[in-house]
């Protein structure tokens, strides 16, 4: 009844009067002292509410783009040194790797809004993926470890450094547009040991580090690269970089490739899952970013289109959505809004 009506209330149907111009409370509104006194005076006895929205507000991302943007920048310039001298800037990179993992700790909540780095050019590919592999990896170690873990920062520095070995491939095999040969794939696969040996001659000698570098392309089902490493005998921190390092990878267009949707990647890696993936560090992936990632637009049951804006931690296949009408977002936690069924991906 609209007696019951709390002020931040979301009304839930548009009403109009006699004549269709007669708008007399649209969906997605606010409720107020003023719009419930329009419905007292037009006589409005029931209205239906959104019973659990949320303050869209609220959901800040765990990174702004320009933090992002500052990242890259400082990577960029890491980069740089390794190539002029052959040694990694660790405490530059530590740094950065500090950062990121302030930021998570910081937006640890009880909704994620997972904010990852966009290609804007092929040259940023490498920084790009880098730090989204770092902000990943250090979201998924946060479920294995506490978020005041001095793991998270080794961890996010791996994730800076671990395809640093790609500075020591020829250009034109690692940015081939054609399928490679035997050989020539066989010089890419070295690149973790490339990386491991930039690190090491800079100085870095903890293992947590040095495993995210080495250990990153190890399959769980023991047919990846360098040591073909088989289930738990891969370091966790390898583990994780493999799903985080896989996940940038397919969402991210490459001259030899199109993008996939965050979408279509998930469903790929939980298929894995047991085969390239550790089935735990997959449930942990999903805890952080969901079936249906951020940007995911869904067509639900009451036929309103929904885009993915968060995610409430654990809640893998319940996202928080933003649904657009006339006047305003309102962002419903799918949670807790249990009739409300996902019909299909857009």
């Amino acid at each position: 009844m609209t007696e019951h009506l709390e002020n931040g209330d979301m009304i839930y149907e548009t009403i109009v009067g006699n004549r269709p111009d007669d708008l007399i409370v649209s969906k997605g509104e606010m409720v107020t002292d003023s719009l419930k006194q329009r419905l007292s005076l037009r006589g409005i006895k029931w209205v239906s509410v959104w019973e659990n929205s949320i303050n869209i507000e609220q959901l800040d991302p765990v990174f702004d783009q320009q933090q992002i943007k500052k990242f890259e920048s400082d990577l960029e310039s890491i980069t740089k040194k390794i190539l002029d001298d052959g040694r990694i800037d660790v405490e530059a990179t530590e740094d950065i790797a500090s950062d990121i993992t302030n930021s998570i700790v910081t937006n640890y909540g009880e909704y994620l809004v997972p904010s990852l780095a966009q290609l804007k050019n092929f040259d940023e590919y490498t920084f790009t993926h880098q730090v989204n592999v770092s902000i990943i990896s250090t979201m998924i170690a946060a479920d294995f470890f506490s978020v005041d873990s001095p793991q998270l920062l080794k961890i996010a520095t791996g994730g800076l450094l671990h395809d640093m070995g790609k500075l020591w491939i020829p250009p034109e095999i690692l940015l081939s547009r054609e399928k490679l040969a035997d050989v020539e794939f066989n010089i890419i696969k070295k690149h973790p040991k490339y990386g491991h040996s930039i690190a090491t001659y800079s100085g870095i000698d903890d293992e947590t580090i040095l495993n995210c570098i080495l250990n990153h392309h190890e399959r769980f089902d023991g047919k990846g690269y360098c040591s073909q490493l088989m289930g738990e005998d891969i370091p966790l921190v390898g583990r994780i970089m493999m799903v985080a390092d896989v996940y940038d990878a397919l969402t991210t267009v490459r001259p030899y490739k199109s993008a996939w949707t965050p979408y279509s990647t998930v469903s790929y890696i939980i298929k894995e899952s047991k085969k390239m993936f550790d089935p735990h560090v997959v449930n942990a992936f999903l805890k952080m970013f969901g079936i249906y990632p951020v940007g995911t637009r869904l067509r639900l049951s009451t036929g309103d289109v929904a885009t993915v804006i968060g995610v409430k931690r654990g809640s893998i296949s319940r996202p928080v959505v933003s649904i657009e009408n006339e006047r305003e977002k309102i962002a419903l936690d799918l949670n807790e809004e249990k009739k409300i069924k996902i019909e299909k991906v857009i």
